[in-house]
C-alpha cells in the first residue's frame, strides 16, 4: 500500500511536505491508459472493479459508492485545486485510485 499519503482535511503527500490536487491526480490517470479509457468513458462500475482490491471495505460500509465516484470524476475532470475532501467514503475511492495507479505505474515496471 502508498505509506506516504494521509488525509487530514487535504490530500497530504507527507514524505514530500506537498498537498496533491485533482490535477495532478487526473495527469496520472491520463499517463495509465487502461484508467484513462475507462475515465474517458466515464466508465464508473469498470474503475470500481480496478481499484475495489485496494479499497478498505472497514470504512466504506455504508456509502454509495457509485455516488461517490460520480464526484470523483466530477473532480478530476473539472478542478485544479488541492484535493480536500471530508466524505470517508470519498477519501478511501482517491485513495484506491492512487494506489492502483502507484501499483500500475511503478511497483510493476520495477519488478
Amino acid at each position: 500500500m502508498v505509506k506516504f499519503i494521509e488525509f487530514h482535511p487535504v490530500l497530504i503527500n507527507s514524505e514530500l511536505g506537498e498537498a496533491y490536487t485533482w490535477i495532478e491526480l487526473r495527469n496520472q490517470i491520463e499517463q495509465n491508459l487502461q484508467t484513462k479509457i475507462l475515465f474517458d468513458q466515464w466508465n464508473k462500475k469498470k474503475v470500481l472493479t480496478l481499484i475495489d482490491p485496494y479499497l478498505d471495505k472497514n470504512q466504506i460500509k455504508n456509502c454509495q459508492m457509485d455516488e461517490q465516484l460520480e464526484i470523483v470524476f466530477k473532480e478530476i475532470r473539472d478542478n485544479d485545486r488541492i484535493i480536500a475532501i471530508k466524505n470517508k467514503c470519498m477519501q478511501v475511492i482517491v485513495l484506491a485510485i492512487i494506489e492502483f495507479i502507484y501499483q500500475q505505474n511503478y511497483v510493476k515496471k520495477l519488478r
